[in-house]
């Protein structure tokens, strides 16, 4: 029987979920195991420095002893060299001891009397060497001989065995203890490792299954795929010859705009001729700028590969190049210059900047310089924040804060109409000498983007 996609998902899934649960059991057993071997491993690490703190307080027990002995008998002071030292180590074990021991009663008892045992013993060494530095060794000699510092003696090594003998029992039954977690750790790892390989063995079989049946499915699906792919061949190459043809189309549509523009800008050339009126035929001339700067954008449009999008390196430069001509005829003395970097635009906004710009240079070169000498520069660029800024300045008498718009004022409402439309709004900024108009918007509007 075939196997479907949601057999093999369900088994899949019983498969690793009880692979999931052996190794959650591994590791809730190993980490139990860890508990305990931690809580045995404190258990022994505390019997042995009890051991080893009782073990040292006899030692010293024993050196203070031999010490005092060896100065009774001989008299030679040197026998009294570690004395100070085993009576000083032996005050510092007693209370390591104490620190160490359970608290119970017993062991408080225990510790009580040791302590006691202790001092009783010390003071008869501190009374029995002062008695021998005095020579009254018939005193010293009768202490000896009441064996009170034998009985404290045989006392306290019996207590040292009972806790050296409990501290042992502790370290053994820690010993088993370990060696107990770690069978039960090896035979839960080695169950759930076979539970593991079962798992995997049980899944790589489903899938290997499931793979074979996917392959003679693949096989049938080629087949299909083979006709729709040709149908897919057909249907592309006919999108393509359409969309050819549309571009073709828009070329053309583009070419007849501007062939329509330049004979709109041919009828208002002559109908500014036959005018008398200089305002008329400025206005005139104005208008003849504007409809150039929209014409040059599709012209740019039809003999470019690309017809969404304009150079405005190329395109603002040939548009510059056309104003310098025409308005230095008017005024010879005003020179145009300008800085363009390469960036892409949309059309739209294209033809809203070559506006805003046309009207900024024609009225830098009317009104900056009253005597008819100057430069009027244009910078366009792109910032480092996304913007592109462009800027038109000159050196001239500047524009007065406040003061109404010269001449009729159509210019300025188309410029700050076309801004807006850009989502900006014209800055005009005082220079010493001259007028920086500074226009910024958002680079959303290159390749390809439209002004709202």
């Amino acid at each position: 029987m075939p196997i479907s996609t949601r057999y093999l998902v369900r088994s899949t899934s019983a498969f690793l979920l009880i692979g999931f649960v052996a190794l959650m059991a591994i590791v809730v057993m190993t980490f139990w195991l860890g508990e305990r071997a931690q809580h045995y491993f404190e258990v022994v690490s505390e019997a042995r420095d009890t051991r080893i703190a009782a073990v040292e307080l006899r030692s010293a027990m024993q050196t203070a002893e031999s010490s005092q002995r060896g100065f009774i008998i001989t008299g030679n002071e040197i026998y009294l060299g570690p004395y100070q030292t085993a009576k000083v180590q032996s005050q510092r074990h007693l209370v390591a001891l104490e620190k160490l021991l359970p608290p119970s009663s017993a062991a408080s008892a225990t510790l009580d009397r040791l302590t006691e045992i202790f001092r009783v013993k010390f003071d008869e060494f501190d009374r029995t060497i002062e008695l021998k530095r005095d020579k009254q060794d018939e005193q010293v000699l009768a202490i000896v001989r009441t064996n009170s510092g034998k009985a404290l003696t045989d006392e306290a090594n019996v207590f040292f065995s009972g806790v050296i003998g409990q501290a042992d029992s502790q370290l053994t039954a820690g010993i088993a203890e370990q060696r107990a977690n770690t069978e039960w750790l090896r035979l839960v790892s080695g169950i759930g490792a076979l539970i593991i390989v079962a798992v995997a063995g049980g899944a790589t079989y489903g899938v290997a299954r499931y793979t074979k049946e996917l392959r003679s499915t693949r096989d049938e699906v080629n087949a299909l795929n083979s006709a729709l792919e040709d149908r897919v061949a057909r249907r592309t190459a006919d999108l393509a010859q359409s969309r050819d043809r549309a571009e073709m189309l828009l070329s053309e549509v583009n070419h007849r705009v501007a062939n329509s523009l330049s004979l709109v800008s041919s009828l208002v050339s002559l109908q500014s001729k036959a005018l008398v009126d200089k305002t008329a035929k400025d206005a005139l001339a104005e208008t003849q700028d504007r409809i150039l700067a929209i014409s040059l954008v599709h012209k740019r449009l039809y003999s470019s590969a690309n017809a969404r999008s304009v150079d405005l390196k190329e395109y603002l430069t040939g548009l510059l190049e056309h104003l310098r001509t025409s308005l230095r005829s008017q005024t010879h003395g005003v020179n145009l210059s300008w800085k363009i970097d390469a960036i892409e635009l949309g059309t739209d906004a294209t033809i809203t900047l070559g506006v805003v710009i046309t009207e900024l240079v024609t009225n830098a070169f009317k009104y900056a310089y009253p005597d008819g000498v100057g430069e009027v520069r244009v910078r366009l660029m792109k910032r480092d924040d996304a913007q592109i800024e462009i800027v038109v300045e000159d050196d001239g008498v500047g524009r007065a804060e406040g003061a109404p718009a010269k001449g009729t004022g159509v210019g300025t409402k188309i410029v700050n109409a076309m801004c807006a439309s850009l989502g900006s709004q014209i800055d005009y900024g005082h220079r010493q000498p001259g007028t920086a108009a500074r226009l910024a918007f958002s680079s959303d509007f290159v390749r390809g983007g439209t002004a709202h």
